[in-house]
């Protein structure tokens, strides 16, 4: 029976998933994006903001994790060390964390079979509370937006209360002038995902339920280059259009920093039309599910903005290696 409705829904779902979900609209994307950047201005509970001194204050930002259940479809069980070893690094050096969305996979697997196989991550991620652990949700974690499942599933891996967010703003002042460092999940304009009751229950009951009955994987954002090349290219466009701000995202799992402005590199470059002025608003984190075990993630420290890669070396010891940089007062300077 399997069989017969993956050969007779193969098609039409992976259409309804690009359709719907995977390919973004600008429309959508902004809408969605400046409604949640201008909640900040009502003291919303769906945004957190924080004054930073952006010289003193230290934050790692990570994202797109995708835990799994630790069978052959695990995305995530190959970069275990490498991220238990760089939570460690960053714990000892007092950042605070940012997790910024998709933390499990759970539109493959059910919180039953993810949690507690995952347990020692989770431990890591909590040593960082109470005061120096913030999470916003993705559209992957279901369990990560509302209140209900949060205290159903994981109290006992997290102190509770445990507030989650859809964005966070990290506020400071650059060069005498105030800057907004706006950090969110990136699925916003997806409409099967973006934080809507109907969407939500949809994917959360019928959608997700179905796709791992049928086994079926249908194209993302994160799998498709065009894409989620229009993906970032529209998350450039919404952020180079307000002043001093910069946009922190996950979801494509392509790192891109400052827009691709200081680097030289093909794949760190926002595709643009050739009179756009590129502003360096942009910065994706990555992910933490490359193939290769590889991690990627933003590290905000000492006046600087950082793209850090963690990999293995051959004697199995983690590495940290800064693959971009830029100071801040550079970046202001470029932002006008």
């Amino acid at each position: 029976m399997r069989k017969l409705l993956q050969y007779l829904l193969k098609r039409p779902l992976t259409w309804m998933a690009n359709t719907l979900s995977a390919k973004p609209e600008k429309a959508a994307v902004f809408k969605s994006l400046s409604k949640l950047y201008n909640n900040i201005k009502k003291n919303g509970k769906r945004v957190c903001s924080r004054d930073i001194d952006i010289t003193q204050d230290k934050f790692i930002i990570f994202s797109d994790q995708h835990k799994g259940s630790r069978d052959s479809a695990d995305d995530f069980a190959n970069n275990e060390n490498n991220y238990l070893k760089a939570l460690d690094y960053y714990k000892q050096q007092q950042f605070s964390f940012i997790n910024m969305g998709d933390s499990e996979e759970l539109w493959k697997y059910k919180p039953e079979q993810v949690l507690p196989n995952n347990e020692k991550v989770f431990a890591a991620e909590a040593a960082f509370q109470p005061n120096n652990y913030f999470k916003t949700f993705g559209n992957h974690d279901l369990i990560w937006k509302n209140k209900l499942d949060i205290n159903r599933y994981l109290t006992p891996y997290f102190a509770m209360p445990l507030p989650v967010y859809e964005g966070i703003i990290l506020k400071t002042i650059v060069n005498g002038q105030t800057l907004h460092i706006f950090c969110t999940h990136g699925h916003q304009g997806d409409k099967m995902s973006d934080n809507n009751a109907f969407s939500t229950w949809i994917v959360a009951h019928i959608w997700t339920p179905l796709q791992r009955y049928l086994r079926i994987n249908v194209n993302t954002p994160s799998k498709d280059d065009a894409l989620l090349n229009k993906h970032n290219k529209l998350m450039h466009q919404w952020s180079s259009n307000r002043k001093n701000v910069l946009l922190i995202t996950g979801h494509t799992h392509k790192p891109v920093f400052a827009s691709g402005k200081y680097s030289s590199h093909p794949s760190n470059n926002i595709e643009r039309d050739a009179n756009d002025k590129l502003k360096p608003s942009y910065f994706n984190t990555g992910c933490c599910c490359f193939s290769d075990g590889d991690i990627t993630s933003i590290e905000i420290e000492a006046g600087y903005i950082r793209l850090v890669k963690w990999h293995e070396e051959e004697n199995k010891a983690s590495v940290r290696q800064v693959l971009e940089e830029v100071r801040f007062e550079v970046l202001m300077n470029d932002l006008d």
